[in-house]
């Protein structure tokens, strides 16, 4: 069974101006490659992503399970459709896939008393697997006022998978980075993390945190995008990673936001075919160490 385990979908009203606009800067850097000339509203990735392509895409691409990841940028502006109605369209959505789709909440700490009430709601009508986080919103892991967050996620047993690295706009990148959860990785040693993206130009602190603690794990998302110009630079990154972590790397791939400069179906296939580890790694690269981790 191959799962991906960092995968999105949304509204484009569920997300706000300032972030479109911060994270179109990338592509429109790349309009040498890639045809930006649609009007800007109909170009990826400001488009609308629903759960009917992503499943067309999982088959064309031999993905068996995809794993959710709402972000929520409400406290860096708040968007027209809010956090509890992107969490509600999420999990309404994926229970039409229910052998597809694995949704996990995505809540900003930060909400404070409302984070803890939309957790409390969705844990008890659909019982996820795990939380999707974003520091670069606003705050640090290890901050006082998110403990009730943090002993809410310990009595629910969920899997926090955090951003790590790159962040455009408003966002403040230096919260992206891995090192700031290590009081948390103390305090809760049962913790499963997942450090998205290898944690970017960060890795240095997810392998120097993976060392410590063997409940830190990471994906490999976003990888793809030295594809297919350097292929080294992914082998390279991976068996890094490989090296340090071994079969705490888990595939991802962020789609739909590599698609246009290298899509999904030959990041899958690439990471399946190319000589990049052992064939009992790949396995549990591609599936076996998040069903682990999810239970399944």
């Amino acid at each position: 069974m191959i799962i991906d385990g960092h995968v999105h979908m949304w509204l484009r009203p569920m997300y706000p101006d300032v972030i479109i606009n911060a994270y179109l800067e990338p592509w429109l850097a790349m309009s040498e490659f890639i045809d930006m000339t649609k009007e800007i509203e109909e170009s990826f990735p400001t488009s609308e992503v629903r759960p009917e392509l992503l499943v067309d895409s999982m088959k064309q691409a031999g993905v068996d399970r995809s794993v959710i990841l709402p972000l929520d940028f409400g406290l860096v502006q708040e968007p027209k459709i809010g956090v509890e109605e992107f969490n509600d369209w999420i999990f309404e959505s994926a229970s039409n896939y229910p052998d597809k789709l694995i949704p996990f909440m995505g809540i900003d700490p930060g909400r404070g008393e409302q984070a803890i009430r939309l957790m409390r709601k969705y844990f008890s009508k659909f019982e996820p697997r795990g939380i999707k986080i974003y520091p670069p919103n606003g705050f640090y892991p290890y901050e006082e006022r998110l403990e009730p967050f943090w002993k809410e996620v310990k009595d629910m047993g969920l899997i926090v998978v955090s951003h790590a690295g790159a962040s455009w706009g408003p966002l403040d990148e230096e919260k992206s980075r891995p090192i700031h959860f290590r009081s948390v990785l103390d305090k809760y040693p049962e913790q499963k993390l997942v450090i998205a993206h290898l944690g970017g130009k960060y890795r240095a602190d997810t392998y120097e945190l993976a060392r410590e603690y063997d409940n830190l794990y990471t994906d490999c998302s976003a990888l793809q995008g030295w594809l297919p110009s350097e292929p080294q630079v992914v082998k390279d990154r991976l068996s890094e990673a490989f090296s340090v972590m071994g079969d705490r790397v888990i595939f991802g791939t962020d789609w739909p936001l590599f698609d246009l400069a290298y899509p999904y179906e030959s990041w899958c296939s690439f990471v399946r075919e190319q000589d990049i580890c052992s064939e009992e790694r790949r396995e549990k690269l591609l599936g076996g160490t998040m069903r682990k981790l999810l239970g399944i």
